[in-house]
């Protein structure tokens, strides 16, 4: 499985360099780029989510933590490669920016995060040693929808960008890339890693799991919206 994740790298990147041959779009190829670096996210998944690695792989030190090198290469695109897919058709005009087209891209990406831990859990490629404890929602599934409300971040700054000049689009997609891991798992997660820092729970409350769905559902209302807005401004540009 690891040498697929590699695989999967050296393609993106082709097809990144690619697009930006054929249709001069730099965006493919900075966002895959950019995808490297959220492994600074790392340090708070292994110490607030207990995300463990196989002790026996090749890996590198972020921040004194242990990554594969199989998870660095993978950084660049296992968050991105739905929205790059997402973005493509939107510039093909596959489909409008609405409303709807956030909440459709959200669960599309949330079930995308699923197969994708749930590949991982099988090979062993990663695991989280947490349990939810509450209402019997299964751990890889809330990463997922943490997972999946980074990815939609990183498509509406996408869309939201699209006819900006590149002075600004740049530095707004790297920093939605970057941040957006950080954003979802470190302050959206907040219900659930604090008492652990605090040593008050080790598991997910019911009371923590309702805040963290309302914070989830406010992200992806906002994101929606800013989508939706994206779609009129271009029209009053028209």
């Amino acid at each position: 499985m690891a040498t697929i994740f590699i695989g999967i790298t050296v393609i993106c990147y082709a097809v990144a360099m690619l697009l930006w041959l054929r249709f001069r779009s730099y965006r493919y190829l900075l966002v895959l780029i950019a995808g490297h670096c959220t492994i600074v996210a790392e340090p708070i998944l292994q110490r607030f989510y207990s995300l463990t690695y196989p002790a026996e792989v090749a890996a590198l030190s972020v921040f004194g933590n242990p990554v594969p090198i199989y998870s660095v290469l993978a950084a660049s695109w296992i968050g991105a490669l739905p929205v790059l897919l997402m973005y493509f058709g939107q510039q093909q005009q596959w489909w409008t920016r609405h409303y709807l087209t956030g909440l459709v891209a959200y669960i599309a990406l949330v079930l995308y995060h699923i197969i994708v831990q749930g590949l991982a859990a099988r090979t062993g490629l990663w695991r989280y040693s947490q349990s939810v404890g509450a209402w019997g929602i299964n751990f890889y599934l809330l990463m997922a929808i943490f997972a999946g409300l980074s990815s939609l971040l990183l498509f509406y700054a996408m869309v939201a960008t699209r006819y900006y000049a590149a002075e600004i689009a740049v530095p707004t997609l790297l920093a939605a890339t970057v941040l957006s891991p950080l954003v979802c798992f470190g302050v959206l997660g907040a219900p659930f890693w604090l008492p652990r820092l605090i040593g008050s729970s080790s598991n997910f409350t019911k009371p923590a799991l309702v805040v963290i769905a309302g914070l989830v559902l406010w992200v992806v209302h906002l994101a929606s919206a800013g989508i939706h807005a994206s779609r009129q401004h271009h029209v009053i540009e028209r």
